[in-house]
């Protein structure tokens, strides 16, 4: 069982903390991190979903997760890029952007988060990526783009 911390409304940290899949079936507002990994030449990493997992074979960012009990958002990026892509953060690369809210659901499922949504800079080779929790089938960097904003 994985245990998330609950808010409010506002994004305040309630008392309460819920098992994970407990407080999807509730919708109930938790911390996530979204982490987008972009090479030097502009390409940003993107995972295809496992088969066995929700929204299987579809795209989907670099990584993402939830911040657990006692968490920090800084560390829970950490650890999601250990267990999904098999990676150690170097925290020098990786910058917040910014906070965003995330809510809708399907088959009484339901995503309600507030999401702290990171870019790491970082010039990893594809063979490097281990698939370490099996939510993550592949991944493959995209064409790049101008990301002149971010920097």
């Amino acid at each position: 069982m994985e245990f998330i911390d609950i808010y409010d409304d506002l994004g305040r940290k309630c008392v309460k903390s819920e098992d994970k899949d407990e407080a999807h079936r509730k919708a109930l507002i938790r911390r996530g991190v979204c982490v987008w990994i972009m090479n030097s030449k502009n390409e940003l990493l993107l995972q295809t979903r496992s088969d066995h997992v929700m929204f299987p074979n579809m795209l989907d960012i670099s990584f993402s997760g939830h911040v657990q009990v006692g968490e920090t958002p800084l560390e829970a990026a950490k650890r999601e890029g250990r267990e999904e892509l098999g990676i150690n953060i170097n925290e020098s690369k990786l910058k917040y952007l910014f906070s965003c809210r995330e809510y809708g659901g399907v088959d009484g499922y339901f995503e309600n988060e507030i999401d702290d949504v990171f870019l790491y800079r970082a010039d990893i080779p594809i063979n490097e990526y281990l698939f370490c929790d099996n939510e993550v089938k592949e991944v493959r960097y995209t064409l790049s783009f101008s990301i002149s904003h971010f920097k």
